[in-house]
C-alpha cells in the first residue's frame, strides 16, 4: 500500500529531484481545515497511482524556510514536480475527481 511521507526542508530537494515519478507534494498546515479534509482524498490517490506519483508532505508552518522558498501563499497547496522541476500546482480544496484528472494529465 502506498503511502503519504512526511518532509523537511532538509530532505525536500532529495525527494523532489532524481526520481522516475512524478511527485506530489501537499504543502499544509496542522490548524488548516481543509488540508485536513484533503488528507484522506491525497491517500486514496497515493494508492491509485502508486508506482506512478510519489506524495508527501511538508507542513509549511514547521518548514517556514521551504514556505518562503516555494513561495507558498495560501494552505493546502499542491505541487507537481518531475525531474526536480516544478510542473503545476493548485490552491486550495479540490475533488477526488479533479485532482485525479490534474495527476492524468501530467503523467
Amino acid at each position: 500500500m502506498a503511502k503519504i511521507v512526511n518532509v523537511t526542508t532538509v530532505r525536500f530537494d532529495a525527494v523532489v529531484t532524481g526520481r522516475d515519478e512524478l511527485v506530489l507534494v501537499d504543502l499544509w498546515s496542522p490548524d488548516c481545515v481543509p488540508c485536513r479534509t484533503l488528507l484522506p482524498i491525497l491517500e486514496d490517490l497515493a494508492v491509485d497511482f502508486a508506482g506512478e506519483v510519489a506524495v508527501y508532505k511538508v507542513d509549511v508552518a514547521a518548514e517556514p524556510e521551504l514556505h518562503t522558498r516555494l513561495g507558498i501563499r495560501g494552505v493546502p497547496t499542491l505541487a507537481l514536480y518531475r525531474d526536480g522541476q516544478e510542473v503545476d500546482r493548485i490552491l486550495g480544496l479540490r475533488s477526488r475527481s479533479e485532482l485525479s484528472r490534474w495527476i492524468e494529465g501530467h503523467l
